[in-house]
């Protein structure tokens, strides 16, 4: 999630660098520049897919500026993307290592160590993101908080950061979504009904909710409603693999 938001920025910055006037150019070392302007055509690259010319561009631009935080940060994303797990390891840390205040670069850490399956490390630093002041979308470090915490089986935990998640933002959809799924996985229907409410009063709906709505309500004893998520799965998503699963159980009920 958050390596969408940092790549959405691509067009800003390279229209900045085109518009930089002679005078912020010549207070800019030249290697220093061009590391920048390397650094943003990479981004472009692997915005794009094309993961060659990204390569050659960001590793050029952390040969003329190693000391770069920004740019390590990418070429972890780079090389996670090529499947250098050492290299995309490696680069994060040093992205840390230069700038240990910057929510951003640890927040996203934090995901590519949960993802890798380094959970309580994970945690650790997007609840380390959340805390920054300065941070302008707390709600998705202490998301990502609470998956990392759910997947190292600490429900408890992860209800926690979801609920701060929450705090930060009432209608935050994941974590709505999280916090139905805990609370169903917990036996705790009635909060489960709420939060998928709430979830799909803005008006999203995939397989998955639909799907987890025709449990909660099964457990409820809530026949008419489960009935009507039913519908809507097979009637809107007649491929899925929750389609498959409602009609598994309706063939053999209980």
């Amino acid at each position: 999630m958050r390596r969408t938001l940092l790549l959405s920025c691509l067009g800003l910055c390279v229209v900045l660098a085109a518009c930089t006037s002679t005078d912020s150019r010549r207070s800019t070392p030249q290697p220093e520049r061009a590391a920048e302007i390397n650094l943003e055509l990479g981004i472009d690259y692997l915005r794009k897919g094309n993961l060659q010319q990204a390569k050659e561009k960001i590793d050029r631009s952390l040969q003329q500026n190693p000391r770069h935080a920004r740019t390590h940060g990418i070429a972890a994303m780079l090389y996670d993307r090529l499947g250098d797990a050492d290299r995309a390891d490696s680069h994060f840390q040093r992205a840390v290592a230069l700038a240990p205040d910057n929510p951003e670069i640890k927040n996203n850490y934090a995901v590519y160590l949960c993802q890798k399956g380094r959970y309580a490390r994970g945690e650790k630093l997007a609840l380390e993101a959340a805390a920054n002041a300065l941070y302008k979308t707390p709600e998705v470090a202490f998301l990502n908080a609470g998956n990392c915490a759910r997947a190292l089986g600490e429900p408890s935990r992860a209800e926690a950061s979801y609920r701060r998640a929450l705090a930060v933002r009432p209608r935050f959809g994941e974590a709505l979504l999280q916090m139905a799924e805990l609370e169903y996985s917990q036996k705790q229907y009635l909060s489960a009904r709420g939060f998928l409410e709430r979830y799909l009063a803005g008006g999203r709906t995939t397989a998955a909710t639909l799907w987890l709505g025709v449990r909660i309500e099964r457990n409820l004893g809530n026949e008419a409603l489960a009935q009507h998520y039913a519908q809507r799965l097979k009637s809107e998503y007649p491929s899925a693999a929750q389609t498959k699963e409602l009609l598994e159980s309706e063939r053999n009920p209980g």
